[in-house]
């Protein structure tokens, strides 16, 4: 039985705006998607029928109709019309529900190495096709491209060129996980309007101009979640203090992240942040190139 290996990156937003509510009940957004080296790792192997999922640790769905891995499979499978089965093991490095994307990072790994292990010979544009009905954030990870801007729920995506790798210290309160659903239902979201728009935030990142970036930056979420949970403020403080750039909650939270200027700072930034703080979880990670030749 055939055998495949995938890692599943994490990612972060630089900028989310959402502007308002479709009919189909998702949100119009403009975003800035950057994968980062923070990995789940996912096995693949061929097994005659069924899907059999198997996650570790054990916090992590393991219902097939709610993990999206699995999801993906039988949408992939239902798609080809394959009399065929897998077995999807899936070791959880991103934080759940935290806003970095692991789920549905998970379920773009899913559809590609499926697509590769049984030869499904699928296109790009049918492989998205599946990846929109999964998750607005799934078509990300289906790019070469670490970076992107999305509009649309966060489907239309155009890469981005990367100018630099970024350094990254991601902090979160240990114990804290949000819903997506739940926070985008809240109606505040769509009040909170953006200093500056994505253009903005694009050129400063492409010139790779981290003061630039520091102060166009902008997350929708950001004003609910401070006043919800005082943790975020105090950890967005706290990475500023500490010389941190373009300090920002991800998605829809709770994780926040600030970029430094190098492996080095990350890592004294986060053995300070550790040494002060005992409930939160400190994370450092590098803008994620993968060096595969995927069709963008």
């Amino acid at each position: 039985m055939k055998t495949l290996t995938l890692k599943a990156p994490a990612k972060i937003n630089l900028y989310l705006h959402v502007l308002d509510k479709r009919p189909d009940g998702f949100h119009n957004i403009e975003t800035i998607f950057e994968k980062i080296d923070l990995c789940d790792k996912i096995i693949l192997k061929e097994r005659k029928r069924g899907i059999k999922l198997l996650c570790r640790p054990k916090l992590v769905p393991g219902d097939k109709q709610k993990n999206l891995g699995a999801r993906a499979a039988q949408a992939l499978l239902a798609k080809t019309n394959l009399k065929r089965g897998v077995e999807i093991r899936i070791t959880k490095k991103i934080p759940v529900a935290c806003g970095l994307g692991g789920g549905s990072s998970d379920a773009a790994s899913v559809l590609l190495g499926l697509n590769k292990l049984f030869s499904c010979k699928l296109s790009r544009k049918e492989l998205l096709q599946i990846a929109e009905q999964l998750g607005a954030d799934v078509p990300f990870f289906l790019l070469s491209a670490s970076r992107a801007m999305g509009r649309g729920k966060g489907e239309v995506l155009t890469p981005l060129r990367l100018k630099r790798e970024n350094w990254y210290i991601l902090v979160y309160p240990k114990g804290l996980a949000l819903s997506t659903r739940k926070m985008y239902q809240d109606p505040r979201i769509t009040l909170t309007k953006a200093p500056y728009g994505v253009k903005i935030v694009r050129c400063a990142l492409e010139k790779g101009d981290l003061t630039a970036l520091d102060e166009t930056s902008f997350n929708s979420f950001e004003s609910i979640l401070r006043k919800k949970y005082k943790q975020i403020l105090q950890i967005k403080k706290a990475l500023k203090s500490l010389g941190a750039y373009a300090t920002l909650v991800s998605g829809s939270g709770p994780c926040v992240f600030g970029i430094a200027q190098s492996r080095k700072e990350a890592m004294d930034i986060s053995r300070n942040l550790r040494a002060q703080e005992r409930d939160w979880q400190v994370i450092v990670a590098k803008t994620y190139v993968n060096n595969s030749k995927r069709e963008d």
